[in-house]
């Protein structure tokens, strides 16, 4: 490994997700194809990395192996995956070292309620948070939006809302200092009326929070327009949310691809329109934002979708060194207090 000064740490969770262990380092290597500013941990059983190592030379330079037994796989749950048997697997020794590691980030593809419960035990939250929440940046026709939670937390009530809004309001804050750092509330209307108990309940604790820029409700369908910086939910609905939107993004592109091979004049059109439909896929290519922060953990830990290829892993390890960069942690724990 060749040992960079002034680098930040990645440590790369290699078993975890669907397309592991190819995804995973491929995607360091693109990222390493294009920066020189990292250096990899890679976490997970040696003898399949090294099989692996040879095909990605940047990564081989760049990295050490970090040996670990034991694979958690998607389905566990997360009881289970905090038995002794997997404590010496890549994602909670990818966790776990980052305990008094500050220049350090842990990116994973594995399972999510496993990853939380690693982190909550080998981390702990920071404090005056009550629960952490996985959130993500989501493409928006003015700009980014911050959505969370995104499935670390099934069951919410208010407090632990408000908690998701205050931390989405200073992550929001510290990557666009510019902002507004306008907060909304998902809710199947916009009415105050509309809403069942604890969205009510949140609604009248936001409004009355002076320390965030409360906006009221927002329906989904304006996600992807609106003037709003942070939207709120809890992690069931918003895992829902987020799901719902890949899917369509998925259908439109792959619909439109279809439709646009159909007949010889439309691959005419097509071609001389290549630039435009390029540009358009790159929009809402939900790739392109992958990677969710867990916010109220006491360390960097990016949550990779499970099924992500390694342009979508790149991303990701992009987002960990954006956090690291703008040193996040510091700047959450200390408005957080």
């Amino acid at each position: 490994m060749t040992i960079g000064h002034n680098k930040f740490v990645i440590n790369l969770d290699v078993d975890g997700g669907d397309n592991a262990p190819i995804s995973v380092l491929k995607g360091a290597e693109l990222y390493l194809s294009t920066n020189n500013n990292v250096n990899f941990n890679l976490y997970g059983r040696a003898n399949t990395i090294n099989s692996y190592i040879e095909n990605f030379p940047l990564l081989k330079r760049y990295s050490k192996i970090v040996e670990c037994e034991g694979v958690i796989d998607g389905n566990l749950k997360p009881a289970e995956a905090m038995k002794k048997q997997f404590r010496n697997s890549s994602l909670a020794k990818s966790i776990f070292s980052l305990k008094n590691q500050p220049l350090h980030a842990t990116v994973s593809s594995g399972n999510t309620g496993a990853m939380m419960s690693y982190s909550k035990v080998f981390l702990r939250t920071i404090e005056n948070i009550s629960r952490p929440a996985i959130a993500s940046l989501l493409p928006s026709k003015i700009h980014p939006v911050c959505f969370l939670d995104l499935g670390a937390n099934a069951e919410c009530d208010e407090n632990n809302l408000v908690d998701f809004a205050v931390m989405g309001s200073i992550y929001y804050q510290i990557l666009f200092p510019d902002s507004p750092s306008k907060v909304s509330l998902l809710n199947i209307g916009s009415e105050e009326l509309k809403g069942n108990t604890i969205i009510q309940k949140t609604h009248e604790l936001l409004k009355n929070n002076n320390s965030i820029n409360y906006n009221g409700f927002i329906e989904a369908n304006e996600i992807t327009n609106t003037e709003n910086n942070i939207i709120v939910t809890d992690g069931f609905t918003g895992n829902i949310a987020l799901k719902t939107a890949e899917g369509i993004s998925k259908f439109i592109t792959e619909s439109l691809k279809e439709h646009l091979l159909s007949s010889l004049f439309s691959k005419i059109l097509t071609f001389f329109l290549k630039k435009n439909l390029k540009s358009f896929k790159k929009s809402i290519d939900p790739r392109n934002f992958n990677g969710g922060i867990l916010l109220g953990i006491d360390g960097i830990v990016i949550k990779s979708h499970g099924n992500a290829d390694d342009y979508a892993f790149c991303n990701a390890i992009s987002f960990a060194v954006k956090c690291l960069k703008s040193n996040l942690l510091k700047k959450i724990k200390d408005n957080a207090r």
